[in-house]
């Protein structure tokens, strides 16, 4: 955090000494006029800043309009809006400027002549607004999603420039349905299993608005949609193993305390307190039990493919693996012997009784809720094919 507060202030502290006239070296006119407005607001009699403004105002002013100028001859109907943007940037110049104006160079006074801009702006806003409304109506003919993505920003264009243009609404609605494309997602069972009927739905029940983007809409319903592309969860293997039972002998040994006796000598003669009393100790003793764990092991394992392809499902664009394992296990633990001598986790097992193997199906759904999340995370992570 210490570091990124450093690199900021040092980029912040970089740019701001960038004088004016370094600006205008560089050719970056309207920051360097900017600069020198900032200036000369709080000393209006800074020759360097006003020779600065002069320099930058003219500059800039002449790119400007040597660029409509050109664009006005070559005549295209697509450049109004560049016409736009230019006449927008003279007269943003001159309201910025007028600011600090007059300016009072020794002798001699800097006052720039007004120049009513509107008439233009207003006549290139109507010409440039004309030409992306056509064209975009063009472009919606096409019945291509992709130009109807471009006619859509061009239809908003149109709305920036007039809140209330002819039908543009429902232009806007229309290409935004055009552009986008349809995904259907679908199932199939490749495998050598006959799956239950609501397999294929309790897979594809979920909220598929996580997969969608701006210009991608996933469904798991084709009713009445002509779609553009198809994902195709396709399970290919199912591997259920048999059901096993393993067995493990074992003898768990502990010194414990069993009560007290009394302290004897080396001629085992009981010793004595200082009062007279016998003197007793703990009595401890080694005990053990015999272990036997019989462990009940079952596992399935799901293997498919998320395969993605045009709206026919016939030309792949591309696959991706996905898999998942479900185990079942189950410790039935036995002993014969002092139950003292087990430690606390086999102990918790004694008369525990023996669990019914889960049926095939119960295995392979188990396994499928595992495959679910995995199928769900790869796909989120490759909404990145379908444009």
């Amino acid at each position: 955090m210490n570091k990124l507060i450093v690199i900021l202030l040092t980029v912040f502290i970089a740019t701001g000494c960038v004088t004016s006239k370094k600006l205008y070296q560089k050719g970056r006119y309207d920051q360097a006029l900017r600069k020198s407005v900032k200036k000369l607001r709080g000393n209006p009699e800074k020759t360097k800043e006003i020779n600065i403004l002069e320099k930058a105002f003219n500059s800039a002013n002449e790119a400007n309009n040597n660029r409509i100028k050109y664009l006005k001859t070559e005549g295209k109907p697509e450049s109004w809006n560049e016409i736009f943007l230019n006449y927008s940037f003279l007269k943003d110049r001159q309201e910025l400027v007028r600011t600090v104006l007059p300016l009072k160079d020794g002798s001699r006074v800097i006052d720039f002549p007004k120049i009513d801009y509107d008439n233009e702006i207003v006549n290139a806003k109507k010409n440039a607004a004309e030409y992306f409304y056509v064209h975009a109506k063009n472009l919606l003919s096409s019945n291509n999603r992709f130009k109807a993505r471009d006619a859509y920003f061009e239809l908003k264009k149109v709305k920036e420039y007039y809140n209330i243009y002819q039908d543009v609404d429902k232009y806007i609605e229309q290409a935004r349905y055009m552009g986008i494309t349809k995904v259907l997602l679908k199932f199939d069972n490749n495998t050598i299993i006959k799956l239950p009927p609501q397999y294929s739905k309790e897979l594809l029940d979920f909220n598929t608005t996580r997969l969608n983007s701006e210009w991608v809409n996933y469904y798991l319903k084709s009713e009445n949609i002509n779609f553009d592309n198809i994902v195709n969860v396709n399970l290919k293997i199912i591997d259920i193993s048999p059901e096993k039972l393993k067995e493990k002998e074992s003898v768990q040994t502990k010194t414990i305390q069993d009560g007290t006796e009394y302290q004897l000598d080396q001629h085992n003669n009981v010793i004595k307190d200082s009062l007279g009393n016998p003197i007793k100790v703990p009595r401890m003793v080694n005990i053990s039990c015999k272990v036997l764990e019989i462990l009940q092991q079952k596992a399935a394992h799901l293997e498919g493919q998320l395969e993605y392809s045009d709206n026919s499902g016939k030309s792949l664009i591309t696959s991706k693996p996905i898999a998942s394992d479900f185990f079942f296990e189950n410790r039935v633990v036995t002993a014969n012997g002092d139950l003292r001598a087990l430690d606390n986790e086999t102990a918790k097992l004694i008369g525990k009784p023996p669990l019914p193997f889960p049926d095939n199906i119960q295995m392979v759904m188990g396994a499928t809720d595992v495959f679910k999340k995995v199928m769900i995370d790869a796909l989120i992570e490759n909404k990145y094919i379908i444009k």
